[in-house]
């Protein structure tokens, strides 16, 4: 809480549990490369019932898979029937029903995420394109694959375009993708168009690679801004 109030994170409507915060041990290789273990904590426990007490007046809602999928579920359908544009992360990786993903405006898989959601095994832009389809088929509305060094790849109906990454020397890859997502929505709540907001995104998830750990590693407007100018 302390960490989020020092980013000036309104944290108004962060409710207390008695279970441990979740928490993620991280082993990092040589390459920047991560593995990540997750104990879900007070994660684990956010309920249908916390979402529905919820009042906020929002235009986005973002969704990852740290929370019981049934609350996710509800929380996008809850958010999509108030008007909200809905984001997801789906990680870490797992089956999804279809109620979900035709839920979601824009689903944001990485290479592996993507591939255990479509079946679609793939190594490179085509068959990313490909597994991305799949997904369209399912329901949801675009799909932005995140590819790392390669950037990020857009598929939507009658649009797919790739979207190139930023160069820099890789430290640690921990929360890249968590970056990137970050600045897209925030970078769609301003207006960018959507090949602008990815770009933005990519700008977030270079930056965040050059440093070690998560949230720590999460660069403020600025240094994203000084980014891409440059």
């Amino acid at each position: 809480m302390n960490s989020l109030k020092s980013d000036r994170v309104d944290t108004t409507h962060v409710t207390a549990d008695e279970s441990a915060t979740g928490t993620a041990t991280i082993i990092v290789d040589s390459n920047g490369q991560n593995s990540i273990v997750l104990s879900a904590g007070a994660n684990g426990k956010v309920s249908i019932q916390d979402i529905d007490r919820l009042k906020v007046d929002a235009n986005l809602l973002l969704l990852q898979l740290e929370i019981p999928l049934e609350s996710v579920v509800h929380a996008a359908q809850w958010a999509k029937g108030r008007g909200m544009t809905v984001l997801l992360n789906p990680a870490p990786a797992r089956e999804l029903p279809d109620e979900l993903i035709s839920a979601v405006d824009y689903l944001l898989p990485n290479e592996t995420e993507l591939n255990l959601l479509s079946g679609v095994p793939g190594t490179d832009a085509p068959s990313a394109e490909e597994a991305a389809r799949v997904l369209l088929k399912r329901g949801a509305k675009h799909v932005i694959v995140t590819l790392g060094a390669k950037g990020a790849l857009i598929v939507s109906p009658g649009r797919v375009q790739q979207i190139d990454a930023y160069r820099v020397d890789v430290v640690d890859t921990t929360a890249a993708g968590d970056a990137f997502i970050g600045g897209f929505a925030s970078a769609l709540l301003r207006g960018l168009e959507l090949d602008q907001a990815v770009k933005y995104g990519n700008a977030c998830g270079a930056l965040a690679v050059t440093k070690f750990g998560a949230q720590p590693s999460l660069p403020t407007k600025e240094e994203v801004e000084q980014l891409i100018n440059a």
